[in-house]
């Protein structure tokens, strides 16, 4: 892996069931490899401590400016990850989404931590879209 791969800030994705690992698989299908990015799934039959102590592992293995998606606040993984952070400060957001990801993979380039994570909520704002006000919007013109 080269240099400039291992600095780039890296995104942990956690989420209920699949949902975090079938987010890097789209976004790969529109913007190729996605380094430094993992996700963890929490399932069912998952043991709640063992998963945060995981979570919590591989955050702290990430390099620094790495940021966390959940897929909801205050859900399992969000929970685990906050029981298990020893209170050290977590740059992360709630409400995961592909174009939070995809947002996120572009802009980790010129930024990080709480930077990336505060213009990610500004973008996951933008990028919710009511499609009847759009269509009226697009037939008024």
């Amino acid at each position: 892996m080269n240099e400039k791969v291992n600095e780039l800030p890296g995104i942990l994705i956690l989420s209920h069931g699949p949902l975090c690992t079938a987010m890097i698989e789209s976004a790969k299908m529109i913007v190729g490899e996605t380094p430094n990015v993992t996700a963890l799934p929490f399932r069912a039959e998952d043991d709640l401590e063992q998963y945060g102590l995981r979570a919590n592992a591989i955050y702290s293995a990430m390099p620094e400016g790495s940021i966390v998606l959940y897929d909801l606040f205050s859900g399992t993984p969000f929970n685990q990850m906050m029981a298990r952070c020893g209170g050290r400060p977590i740059d992360g957001l709630c409400g995961a989404s592909l174009p939070v990801l995809l947002d996120a993979l572009s802009m980790r380039e010129c930024m990080s931590g709480d930077a990336l994570v505060r213009a990610l909520e500004e973008s996951a704002h933008a990028g919710i879209v009511n499609v009847r006000t759009f269509m009226q919007d697009t037939l008024q013109v």
